[in-house]
């Protein structure tokens, strides 16, 4: 592998279809919403399901209040992976709106496919639908 010259720009972006892999290839990332005015972020395991990510949460978890009652909101969802020592890493974020799950079939899965590192009840399935997804990557991969 050759080196980069000095001052070679070492960022490049990602396609869409590469983003989507990288995504379906992970399954931790962070979802950012706006709540309040405020930003915060929530950890969440996933399910990419076409243009879709599935979550599961808690019932009374924040994001399931967010969307009672039919109710959408903007969200940011991020996944990565670095490797420091190498100066690599790749970030995909998927931008779109985040509903409660209805569709029996897609809530099944979700809750037979999505083990949670948390552990504990959560039956309540919440889906992103993408509207924008940006991927880039750097240095040596």
């Amino acid at each position: 592998m050759t080196q980069p010259e000095a001052g070679e720009e070492l960022l490049e972006s990602v396609d869409h279809a590469a983003s989507l892999r990288l995504l379906a290839a992970t399954d931790v990332g962070r979802m950012a919403v706006v709540v309040d005015g405020r930003p915060v972020i929530v950890v969440l395991n996933h399910l990419l399901e076409g243009e879709h990510v599935l979550f599961r949460t808690r019932a009374d978890a924040l994001l399931s209040t967010l969307t009672d009652e039919g109710r959408a909101v903007h969200a940011v969802y991020e996944v990565d992976s670095a490797f420091s020592p190498g100066r690599s890493g790749w970030s995909v974020i998927a931008s779109g709106t985040l509903h409660r799950e209805t569709d029996g079939a897609r809530v099944a899965r979700a809750r037979d496919t999505i083990e949670a590192w948390a552990h504990g009840e959560r039956d309540t399935v919440l889906r992103l639908e993408i509207d924008d997804l940006t991927g880039r990557r750097v240095g040596p991969l």
